[in-house]
């Protein structure tokens, strides 16, 4: 396993859950949120490295559309698509997916719970006394209740393969807990405790497959596209530079990894090197121009 300080340094291990069935058929993952953003990204990367791809969202048209651009885009693969609502999602929509997959002419391999963000709040950045209950419901839901949920019914499949396989969750540096992503920052904390716990299970079992969580910092994606004051850059790369940047990180058995170079240079910088006070207190510095304004 690579030392977790030059892990960037290393070619990515995602050929090793790449393979040909005894009928020919290549290997598939499937990619929730895979509308836009990273997750659009990630499964046409995928495609582009040999995986049929499997795209989940919630938006039955416009998944229709992502599945045919990507069709085009990568003749020799295969693409399904299921559509569920995740910040609103029920025991079915799990039941549907799980179907789908049992259905694929192939194995899948990988399974990559991307689905998340702050899209049920009403502004990216509010305090968290504004946060209505409906939000918070919704927040959770969406990142910790359907990836949670789902990864515990296709599990079995990845291990009873016998051959590497893997669960990656994209997580967010909001984890740490940060001013006025309050609601966000727990759904987070959440997913990346049940991470560890379910990376040493599968360790202690001694199954094949690989549990990884990757830290995902800022990305300019559509949901922050909506604020102005907000652009592209060395510290807010974009879907497909963060995509290229996640699955170069696959495959070393890491249990939890920071994908994008600088953003773990920052985030060691700053929550590493100050005292907890000034970190807070510098975020929220950042964070305090685009809040949302207290409603009286």
């Amino acid at each position: 396993m690579p030392l977790p300080l030059i892990h960037w340094l290393y070619a990515s291990g995602i050929p090793k859950y790449l393979r040909t069935g005894s009928d020919g058929k290549a290997s598939w993952a499937l990619v929730t949120g895979a509308s836009d953003g990273i997750g659009l990204a990630l499964s046409s990367e995928l495609a582009a490295r040999g995986f049929n791809v499997v795209i989940h969202g919630r938006n039955e048209a416009k998944l229709n559309r992502v599945r045919e651009e990507l069709a085009a885009a990568h003749p020799q693969r295969q693409f399904r698509s299921v559509t569920a609502d995740a910040s609103n999602f029920t025991s079915a929509d799990i039941d549907r997916i799980v179907a789908l997959v049992n259905d694929l002419p192939g194995q899948l391999t990988v399974l990559i719970n991307n689905v998340g963000g702050t899209a049920p709040l009403s502004s990216n950045f509010k305090h968290f006394e504004s946060t209505t209950p409906t939000e918070i419901e919704a927040l959770f839901s969406l990142n910790v209740q359907f990836p949670l949920q789902l990864t515990r019914a296709i599990l079995p499949r990845l291990a009873a393969q016998g051959k590497p396989t893997l669960v990656l969750t994209c997580g967010s540096g909001a984890q740490v807990g940060q001013p006025y992503v309050a609601a966000y920052s727990g759904c987070k904390g959440a997913l990346h405790a049940w991470n560890r716990a379910l990376f040493a299970e599968q360790a202690e079992a001694k199954t094949a497959v690989e549990i990884l969580e990757v830290v995902v910092g800022p990305t300019y994606t559509q949901q922050l596209q909506k604020d102005p004051n907000l652009k592209a850059g060395l510290m807010m790369p974009t879907a497909d530079v963060m995509a290229k940047a996640i699955l170069a990180r696959v495959g070393h058995g890491h249990r939890s990894v920071t994908p994008y170079f600088w953003h773990a240079f920052q985030d060691g910088l700053v929550y590493g090197l100050l005292p907890s006070s000034t970190a807070d207190g510098i975020i929220a510095g950042m964070l305090k121009p685009m809040v949302e304004a207290k409603k009286e």
